[in-house]
């Protein structure tokens, strides 16, 4: 998913910004720097709950929970927030925040921004939700902590600002995070952006993947078209062999690939330079690869458990595991045994 954030140029603000994106970094903001004065505003009823049993139930476990709910209220004070937009094409977005159409527009690689790899105190992305009246946290929203007690605190505004379609980060301290260079995919130009402006993005990204647009009026609306593009100077050429990634899974730090080699030619060195091409092209972060002959295994991967026949057509098939960093190519030649060691893999 693609997710936009929109900047201005005057001197100060862009010098800043743009020596944070070199160094691969946002700002998650403390809720006081907010522009909406009703941000992250609500009333609560849970308090006037706790105090009612304090005085039924005098227990102390009641003033525990009391004590750790001020702290949850409190949380506020600490928590970072980083503001996005679901749309490059807002009118009113670059009239306010991108210096009326001189500015510029950044797209993320939103899964990549909230890599917690990367960022290990991220904590919730949500939609903003637009309401006309003040949300009030009950009893109730405690079962429901994430779409409703936390949502409500964090993510809910007034009606008058929908048009913005916000997409919001929350993060347990507000201050500078780190994404991976890979997660600016485009960067848009406003119709007034200043060629100096382009020019200073053009050198930045010179070794990285990313598309370059211009946002102009057309036929009463916005419109844009690609005016430059940026390519990584790679190392090794994954065009030269044929395969097919069969399956992708993550984790906070580690990438898992599946990957059919449909290449005749298996050979160690061969496979070497496949791994190596491919962990460039494609690894954000520490990866592992199991490498298969043949695409029809690809119903078997997610059978738990497996039976000895299943264990063995799986077996039949792995060329090689590659765990991170490793290159020594492993093969498996099992053909007929049930104690392939796949079995200790799944």
């Amino acid at each position: 998913m693609k997710a936009y954030k929109y900047r201005s140029i005057e001197k100060n603000v862009f010098e800043r910004d743009f020596e944070t994106i070199k160094n691969n970094s946002f700002y998650s903001s403390n809720y006081n720097m907010l522009n909406d004065p009703f941000d992250i505003y609500f009333n609560e009823e849970i308090s006037q709950v706790i105090s009612l049993l304090k005085t039924l139930f005098p227990y102390q476990e009641l003033d525990n929970f009391e004590n750790q709910f001020k702290k949850v209220l409190n949380f506020k004070e600490e928590i970072g927030v980083y503001c996005l937009s679901k749309d490059f094409l807002n009118e009113q977005h670059w009239a306010y925040y991108a210096s009326s159409y001189s500015g510029y527009c950044i797209e993320y690689d939103l899964e990549k921004l909230i890599d917690k790899s990367q960022n290990f105190d991220f904590q919730y992305k949500f939609d903003i939700d637009y309401k006309d009246n003040i949300p009030t946290l009950g009893i109730d929203d405690l079962t429901n902590l994430q779409d409703g007690f936390i949502k409500k605190m964090f993510a809910t505004k007034k009606s008058t600002w929908k048009h913005e379609e916000e997409i919001r980060l929350i993060f347990d301290k507000y201050g500078m995070k780190k994404f991976h260079p890979s997660a600016i995919t485009g960067i848009y130009f406003g119709i007034k952006t200043p060629e100096i402006i382009k020019e200073s993005f053009y050198g930045l990204f010179k070794d990285l993947d990313v598309k370059f647009y211009e946002v102009f009026p057309s036929n009463f609306k916005l419109d844009f078209k690609l005016i430059h593009e940026t390519k990584r100077k790679l190392k090794y050429d994954l065009n030269k062999f044929d395969f097919n990634i069969i399956r992708y899974r993550e984790n906070r730090f580690e990438e898992i690939f599946d990957v059919y080699f449909k290449m005749e030619n298996q050979n160690e060195d061969e496979l070497k330079e496949f791994i190596l091409a491919f962990r460039e092209k494609y690894s954000v972060k520490e990866s592992t690869l199991y490498i298969y002959n043949n695409e029809e295994i690809t119903g078997l991967l997610d059978v738990y458990p497996k039976n000895d026949d299943q264990y063995i057509k799986l077996a039949n098939s792995l060329i090689t595991y590659l765990n991170n960093d490793e290159l020594e190519i492993i093969y498996y030649p099992y053909k007929d045994s049930k104690y392939h060691e796949i079995i200790n893999m799944s």
